[in-house]
């Protein structure tokens, strides 16, 4: 017997923006890397790790029989890591390449008609974004704001799980892994000299994706050197 699942592994229909997509990525980088030697005053490079909490996404109002029997991924909080690479255009300015690298977790899916369970695991996905930093103090503590958007792939595979009452679940991986995300946030460098710092970075995120927007709230901390 089988059960069928649109969420929980980022169900998504195709469009053509994973196309579209891969075109913008190389342009932000080959922008980035072409403003770099013309216009920047200091160049900062960081190495960080933390936590991605994904909040809620999905509805019990979207469950269809056979179709859709597990239609809400609850909370869940994998591992991040990443690295960014940033130009200075005056004391205060800059502009961040940023990559960072969500791994897998567990989350338990519940079936609203019977309350049938399955755990499986979160997909993997990267995102690439390119951001506007503010910095506000010099010294050995700089706090910054940071706003920007890019793009961010998924690493779908397709899995299939067995639930509590022993059902087969399927979870198909979308044709389309490649979507619109946006970032905003703060954080603070604390130098420990002239050119190494500790870094603390947090982002509220968004995935444009369909049918749900993915919200995350990422924290990492991190080293950085500044040159």
């Amino acid at each position: 017997m089988h059960k069928n699942c649109h969420c929980g592994a980022r169900m998504r229909n195709k469009t053509h923006f994973q196309k579209n997509g891969k075109v913008l990525t190389v342009g932000v980088l080959l922008l980035f890397f072409l403003l770099k030697p013309a216009l920047a005053e200091k160049y900062q490079f960081s190495l960080f790790g933390g936590i991605n909490h994904v909040f809620t996404y999905g509805s019990e109002e979207d469950y269809v029989l056979g179709e859709n029997d597990f239609p809400a991924a609850p909370a869940h909080t994998p591992a991040d890591l990443g690295a960014s690479f940033a130009l200075y255009l005056n004391d205060k300015v800059a502009l961040e390449l940023d990559g960072r690298f969500t791994l897998s977790s567990k989350l338990t899916l519940v079936d609203p008609y019977d309350d049938d369970t399955v755990t499986i695991d979160s997909s993997r996905h990267y995102s690439v974004t390119l951001n506007f930093l503010y910095r506000f103090l010099e010294g050995s503590v700089r706090p910054y704001f940071i706003v920007g958007g890019g793009i961010d792939k998924l690493l779908a595979e397709d899995k299939t799980y067995t639930t509590e009452y022993g059902f087969e679940v399927e979870f198909l991986a979308p044709e389309k892994t490649i979507d619109p995300v946006a970032n905003l946030g703060g954080g603070a460098y604390f130098l420990v000299s002239p050119n190494i710092g500790i870094r603390f970075d947090l982002r509220y995120m968004m995935i444009f994706s369909e049918p749900d927007t993915i919200r995350s709230l990422n924290g990492v901390l991190g080293i950085c050197f500044l040159f």
